[in-house]
């Protein structure tokens, strides 16, 4: 009897330390101390990242080397609810707070 809960004990506390490896092995030192932009620049490198009048833009350089083509604009405005919306080829994505990585690489895989 004691046999079959020593088993479901070590199953349960393998389980607790699986979640514990997951949830804690994502997260780097080094990424703590990278700003938004920053994170936003390393997660996308092959685009630019403008910010501008408190908004993140991701540009790529187009016909003109002077001028980047904006692809998305990623505006945080604690007032508002998650929103996407079109606005010619760009995207304009709004958050109520600071969107993780994964968030906006799902949000924004269609126009990069």
């Amino acid at each position: 009897m004691i046999d079959k809960y020593l088993v479901v004990a070590i199953v349960f506390a393998a389980c607790i330390l699986l979640i514990i490896y997951t949830q804690l092995g994502d997260s780097k030192k080094e990424d703590k101390t990278l700003s938004f932009k920053e994170k936003l620049q390393k997660e996308f490198p092959n685009y630019t990242i403008v910010e501008r009048n408190q908004n993140l833009i991701i540009c790529r350089e187009g016909h003109n080397p002077r001028i980047p083509e904006e692809l998305v604009l990623i505006r945080i405005d604690p007032e508002q609810n998650k929103n996407l919306r079109n606005s010619g080829k760009m995207l304009i994505a709004t958050y109520s707070k600071q969107p993780s990585i994964r968030e906006i690489r799902k949000d924004t895989v269609h126009y990069l």
